[in-house]
């Protein structure tokens, strides 16, 4: 279930509740909290085009990242404080509160190297309220799905895009580094 082509052919099965089932897959994902979520972002560029797919990817992640949050801070909230320490950005969090929880979320759905899990996790485990969790993580999801949207469809087209791609590449590994930089500041 986790390749753009078995996600493809889920779509194409059933294409009229091809939008339901993505964010469906977009929600399980968000609750297993480390799985990448590239390859339904791929499979919704390529089976409802890059504009429909970046939507779709949108509305799935920030649904999923919502019922993520609710679950993790009802059930889990006890046992799962393992990945404390791992991230300072996620040890911050833990700690804030209100607005700069907020911003310590926005800035975590930015960088793609962390999983979108442990920012939930995060956010969860502090006393950011839920409104603020969900504008931030919807605000923050849409530069990081724009790129691997980005990714994806030049991925898929590469004979066509391959200066873009490495480009891209390129940018992602700098924004990770100016980041990685800002924090150890």
């Amino acid at each position: 279930m986790f390749s753009i082509d078995s996600v493809l052919e889920i779509l194409g099965q059933y294409r009229e509740f091809a939008i339901f089932i993505s964010i469906i897959i977009s929600i399980i994902i968000a609750l297993l909290g480390v799985v990448p979520s590239i390859f339904v972002t791929g499979a919704n560029i390529i089976f409802f085009g890059p504009i429909w797919g970046f939507i779709i990817s949108l509305l799935g992640e920030s649904i999923g990242g919502y019922i993520s949050f609710k679950v993790y801070r009802l059930g889990l909230k006890k046992s799962i404080t393992s990945i404390l320490g791992k991230y300072r950005l996620v040890d911050n969090l833990v700690k804030s509160k209100g607005w700069k929880a907020g911003v310590l979320i926005f800035e975590g759905r930015l960088i793609p190297f962390i999983p979108s899990g442990f920012i939930t996790l995060g956010a969860a485990l502090s006393s950011v309220n839920s409104f603020i969790f969900v504008v931030t993580t919807f605000l923050g999801k849409i530069p990081s799905i724009a790129l691997e949207a980005l990714v994806s469809y030049e991925f898929i087209n590469t004979n066509e895009g391959s200066i873009k791609l490495i480009i891209t590449i390129i940018a992602l590994i700098l924004l990770w580094l100016t980041i990685k930089k800002g924090n150890n500041s």
